[in-house]
């Protein structure tokens, strides 16, 4: 019986051994990983937005806070919430990149009609279309500035306009800025009314934002719906764990209530994305 009782415990000593080496190299790989997805987005994604910050830092302010906030978390509230919190900052740094890359994008097309107005009004005033995209440069607000600045230094390290163009049309990721790059190739190769299809092109690019504006405005009644009955059950949750806390407390301490909050998310979920498919109207 002691040999029997022995072997158990010399089986379960290796297996605990190597549930520790494989928690310790994946533990290493992950983090291995997510320090080079990290030191990926700040010298190249965040650069792409002229947003330029030291990596090393960054990777210390983000280790310090995968430790100090979780554990917090759990000292105040518990390991369920300590586990969101630490998936929370886990995908911060990227959920706040791409914010940024949309308002950006959103930013510069705000800003296009009126970069398409100047360039035809500084071809009407006898420039030529470098001098005109440098005026561009120089009034025009950010980031557009920014962009067409990027623009004409690979231009002037002879990279040939076209392809400064096309690359400018690429790193903005809207296919209003290709139209404009085809708009400038197509008048350049037929020599002239440059300034004609860009005054043409800016009124056409301005009725459609007023359309999307007028869309976005008619369906922001469903989004704002949206949020409601999203943020609805987490009130909901909020008022029952005030006045009943011995029964809500059973969805986070028994496997039931952990089904329960999983289906809960989920519906949360797809009514979310049919929400969003609904408002989301193309023009």
């Amino acid at each position: 019986m002691s040999t029997h009782v022995a072997l158990a415990a010399l089986a379960f000593a290796i297996a605990a051994v190597l549930a520790g080496v494989l928690a310790t190299a994946a533990l290493r790989w992950s983090s291995a990983r997510h320090e080079n997805r990290l030191s990926h987005l700040t010298r190249v994604e965040l650069a792409e937005l002229f947003l330029f910050v030291d990596s090393r830092q960054f990777i210390r302010y983000n280790a310090i806070a995968v430790v100090v906030l979780p554990l917090l978390a759990w000292l105040i509230v518990g390991l369920p919430v300590a586990l969101a919190v630490l998936v929370i900052v886990l995908i911060a740094p990227m959920a706040v990149y791409r914010w940024l890359r949309v308002r950006r994008r959103r930013a510069l097309l705000r800003q296009l009609p009126d970069v398409a107005a100047a360039l035809a009004s500084s071809l009407r005033a006898g420039l030529s279309l470098s001098q005109a995209l440098e005026q561009v440069v120089k009034f025009q607000p950010r980031p557009s500035s920014q962009e067409f600045s990027l623009m004409l230094r690979e231009h002037r390290l002879g990279v040939p306009l076209d392809r400064a163009l096309l690359g400018l049309a690429e790193r903005s990721g809207t296919r209003d800025f290709h139209l404009l790059v085809a708009t400038l190739g197509i008048a350049r190769d037929l020599g002239s009314g440059l300034a004609e299809a860009l005054e043409r092109f800016s009124s056409m690019l301005r009725r459609r934002l007023a359309l999307e504006d007028r869309i976005r405005a008619l369906t922001a009644q469903g989004r704002l719906q949206g949020l409601i009955m999203g943020a609805l059950p987490l009130f909901l949750g909020a008022v029952l764990s005030f006045m009943e806390p011995e029964i809500m407390s059973r969805l986070v301490s028994e496997p039931v209530g952990w089904a329960v909050c999983g289906v809960v998310v989920a519906l949360e979920a797809v009514g979310f994305v049919l929400i969003r498919r609904i408002v989301n109207i193309k023009v």
